[in-house]
Parts: C-alpha cells; structure tokens; sequence
C-alpha cells in the first residue's frame, strides 16, 4: 500500500508569524551625494502618509533638517541629527505641503520634499 504524505509549508511575515513586524509599505527613497545636486532627486514628490528615506552612501557626515527649525513661529518637523557614512533616516510620513530642508553641516545642500493630498509617484525636478 503507497502512502502520500502532504506537507504544508507556511511562510509567515512579521508579527504575525511570532517574529518581529515588518513594514512592507511603499518608500521614498532620497540619496545623500558630495557633489550637486547633494540631495537626489533634488525634489521629491510623495503622497501624505508615505515614509521617506534618505541613505547616506558617501564618506561624509550630514544630516536632513527641516529648514523651518529655523523659524521660531514653526514647528521643526524632521532633523536627523548627524547620519554617518553608510547611514540613513527615516520619516514615516508627513502631510501635504512643502517641506524645505538642508544639510546642518553643509549649508549648500538643500533639497525640498513636495507631499501631496493623492497618490502620486516619486520625481525629480
């Protein structure tokens, strides 16, 4: 007599799986560059709510700093604080508007995050 065996795999992700969590959503992706544009793209279009990550692949120090944390009358909503080579920082997500931002060690680097009410996909201007 021939048995079959049936073997049932189950492949689990994050909590739900007894392991840790996993964010799995959609993320904008900015790099941090020694040269110009310093921030690329320069401009980032993403839809409110979406994370943006900026990775840090030179050999220098910098950081992301929302230029209104200058401005007393405005709240400072992102600064990294210093992101070493190799390094990144993450927002998770910011509403609609337009966010100025620097690099706090290099003045000369600056780059705008345009976060829109809709959908909308990752650009370059």
């Amino acid at each position: 007599m021939n048995r079959v065996r049936i073997v049932t795999i189950v492949l689990g992700i994050g909590a739900a799986a007894g392991g840790p969590a996993l964010d799995l959503s959609p993320t904008t992706q900015i790099l941090m560059e020694n040269g110009s544009p310093y921030y690329v793209p320069a401009t980032a279009t993403v839809a409110s709510g979406t994370p943006i990550r900026w990775e840090n692949p030179t050999p220098t120090h910098h950081t992301v700093t929302h230029s209104d944390c200058m401005k007393e009358e405005r709240p400072c909503l992102f600064d990294s604080g210093t992101v070493a080579p190799g390094g990144h920082f993450t927002v998770p997500g910011l509403p609609a508007g337009r966010y100025p931002y620097h690099c706090g060690i290099h003045p000369i680097m600056r780059g705008l995050l345009v976060v829109t009410d809709g959908p909308s996909t990752p650009s370059q201007l």
